[in-house]
């Protein structure tokens, strides 16, 4: 799905944004942290899918606190009330009238104040990497913390800010998440979502903050979950589970090595979506039928050596941009380019059929031969791909294309009746690393028929042959005939 579009509500004066996907019976709402800017979540793949996951099971909005991200700046940090009073906010504007509520870090104060004093409009909490006493300012140390513990953190957080902008909050969250392609995108986002004046004013309150006195008026389930190798000790936030009457605390199993931001953040959607729904998600949660088109570029090599690197670059480009435009324009969805092939995803087989028409098409405007195959069944979500075994099987239907040819599965064949495109049988055929002999189709209707492009080149008159010599070795000589030429013409036109 295409991110959803930004939507904003008055709160004193102020222009508050949020983000709303999925429909249905169920209400979920995310107060997101600091540098959880809500546009620029989506550009990474795996937290595109992740977001785009809770549209799966609820109606889910996200926004940051007042003043952060896309929100109109403030001028002052909002108080935890004025948080609480954001978050009902937006769910009236949604027409959200119960809502199982999900704060991250800092938000977690906040939401727990919704919960406590509105618990008609609460159905369940998730609290993520919380600590509910103030860390600094106190005449003790807090539960769940030794006072090295939480001078180191204290400190830690404060040289973040100081560099803020510099993705050196990533460690702060989870060290084992702490690579250069994390600190990259953490850093786009801490420097689009807040000045280093203001996340230094936000965590100088958060070190002060102190909400554990109403987490026992909190009645409705909630679960504290923790990343395993967060800097918050597991102790400090199962202080929060224990002094909420449902609570539950849940650590969760180290990130596996190399993972993304988006990838270390799937046990935490699975257990969003455990409160949420009342249960566990299936197995199968993530499985559904899909058809998937695979293209491929014929003869790409040759075209590359005949006409050099920089050309074929330029005309590679411009077939990427054509491929693109065909499957958007069809409803589908482009999942992956590969060297000269793509991969796409479409929802129903005839739009993925005609769509493989349209780019081998578009393709013999540039002088380039492509060959297209067309499968329908189930997939998995895999991030924001998809696997399984139809997508293996498209992929080999692909690769047994002709140029120009469309090749189709029996599914797809069969699946497409009606809808004016015709096919002729093209025998069984052999797919390689796939079981059995698998019968195949050739798109043929008259509309669509498939298209090549010539490979003899044009037979030269000895005058044609005279004229490409002097391009050839004198381009300045026939560059100045032409201007001869075309000034007598316009004289003779007179």
């Amino acid at each position: 799905m295409d991110p959803p579009v930004v939507q904003y509500i008055q709160r004193d004066g102020h222009a508050l944004a949020y983000q709303v996907v999925g429909g249905g019976a169920l209400d979920v709402v995310w107060l997101f942290e600091i540098n959880m800017h809500l546009d620029l979540m989506w550009t990474d793949p795996q937290i595109h899918y992740l977001m785009e996951r809770g549209s799966t099971f609820a109606r889910t909005a996200y926004f940051q606190q007042r003043g952060l991200g896309l929100s109109e700046p403030v001028d002052h940090l909002p108080t935890l009330e004025e948080q609480a009073d954001d978050i009902v906010a937006v769910m009236d504007a949604i027409g959200m009238r119960e809502a199982m509520l999900v704060g991250v870090a800092s938000a977690s104060g906040a939401v727990a104040l919704v919960a406590a004093r509105s618990p008609e409009r609460v159905t369940g909490v998730v609290l993520i990497q919380p600590f509910a006493e103030r860390l600094i300012g106190g005449d003790h140390v807090p539960d769940g913390w030794t006072a090295t513990e939480r001078d180191q953190f204290v400190a830690a957080w404060r040289a973040a800010t100081e560099s803020w902008g510099s993705g050196a909050t990533v460690p702060l969250w989870d060290p084992l998440e702490d690579s250069p392609f994390n600190r990259r995108l953490m850093a786009m986002l801490e420097r689009n979502s807040a000045a280093p004046a203001v996340a230094r004013a936000h965590m100088e309150w958060i070190f002060r903050l102190d909400y554990s006195d109403i987490l026992p008026s909190i009645q409705c389930p909630a679960r504290v979950v923790l990343v395993s190798g967060s800097p918050v000790p597991a102790t400090a936030s199962r202080y929060v589970a224990t002094h909420i009457p449902r609570g539950t605390f849940h650590l969760l199993p180290p990130a596996p090595p190399g993972a993304s931001l988006g990838e270390a953040w799937k046990p935490i959607i699975d257990h969003v979506e455990q409160v949420a729904t009342g249960g566990h998600p299936t197995p199968d949660a993530g499985q559904f039928v899909a058809s998937v088109l695979f293209t491929d570029v014929v003869g790409s090599t040759e075209m590359l050596a005949r006409i050099g690197d920089a050309a074929y670059r330029e005309l590679r480009a411009t077939h990427e941009r054509q491929v693109r435009d065909a499957v958007e324009n069809a409803g589908g969805r482009l999942l992956n380019v590969a060297g000269d092939g793509t991969f796409s995803i479409f929802d129903g087989p005839a739009a993925a059929v005609r769509c493989a028409r349209t780019v081998v098409d578009d393709a013999c405007t540039l002088g380039l031969e492509v060959r297209a195959g067309v499968h329908t069944g189930q997939v998995e979500r895999n991030g924001p791909d998809v696997s399984g075994m139809t997508v293996h099987v498209g992929a080999r239907i692909g690769s047994a294309a002709g140029a120009g040819e469309v090749l189709v599965s029996r599914t797809v064949r069969d699946l497409v009746v009606g809808s004016g495109l015709r096919f002729a049988d093209v025998g069984e055929r052999e797919l390689k690393g796939v079981p059995g002999r698998w019968p195949l189709y050739s798109l043929t209707d008259a509309d669509h028929a498939p298209r090549t492009v010539p490979r003899l080149a044009p037979k030269l008159s000895m005058i044609d042959q005279a004229v490409l010599r002097t391009a050839k070795r004198a381009p300045q000589a026939l560059r100045a005939l032409v201007g001869v030429a075309y000034a007598r013409q316009r004289k003779l036109s007179r």
